[in-house]
């Protein structure tokens, strides 16, 4: 089970769209006794309009500054968040990610991504055009930005959902063990780490 100072790290899913973020996220906030906040769903409550109405209306630009707004005033309270693909873009978010503990970065194949997206109307980004070809793009710009962010990094190749949130919930283990000393040190949370950030293959 995990203890209470876990709860306290609120952690943080980054990753391409379609990676499992916001899935992965809730499950992760019924685990830790948290509220799952949806950080794309946060930004269009906010505005009262959908992304790609705030996208039509004010371009990219526009809706990255609500991305960097909602940010900052998410971040740190007590809720699992479950990022949207881009929020790496700025510097400005990628420090505040950086000052963060933990950040998570759920990595999937491009291919089993474009399959997942291709068709979905609400992601401007690949609206009309080939989710693939959009993801390798966006893969090349991002993933350095990921890997500059993640305290952790998931493989998730097939996992399903069950087996990427128990090796999650083991990163989590690990952590407060070298955080707090307060949690026995197993065989299988050990087995996730390979460099200090941590990264699952």
């Amino acid at each position: 089970m995990i203890d209470e100072a876990v709860c306290q790290m609120y952690p943080v899913l980054i990753g391409l769209m379609g990676c499992g973020k916001s899935s992965i996220g809730r499950l992760l906030s019924q685990e830790l006794g948290l509220t799952m906040l949806d950080l794309d769903h946060y930004i269009v409550d906010k505005a009262g309009k959908t992304i790609p109405e705030i996208f039509d209306e004010h371009g990219e630009e526009g809706f990255r500054d609500l991305e960097t707004e909602a940010l900052r005033e998410v971040l740190g309270t007590p809720v699992v968040i479950a990022s949207g693909g881009g929020v790496v873009m700025r510097e400005e978010n990628r420090i505040m990610l950086e000052a963060h503990a933990p950040v998570i970065w759920l990595k999937s194949s491009l291919h089993f991504l474009a399959n997942r997206i291709q068709g979905d109307d609400n992601r401007p980004l690949t609206a009309g055009r080939d989710a693939l070809t959009v993801l390798q793009q966006l893969a090349d710009i991002r993933y350095p930005y990921y890997s500059q962010c993640a305290d952790y990094i998931l493989h998730r190749g097939k996992m399903n959902k069950a087996a990427s949130l128990h090796a999650v919930l083991e990163y989590l283990k690990q952590w407060q063990y070298e955080n707090t000393g307060s949690q026995q040190q197993t065989q299988s949370s050990h087995s996730l780490l390979s460099s200090p950030k941590f990264e699952d293959a």
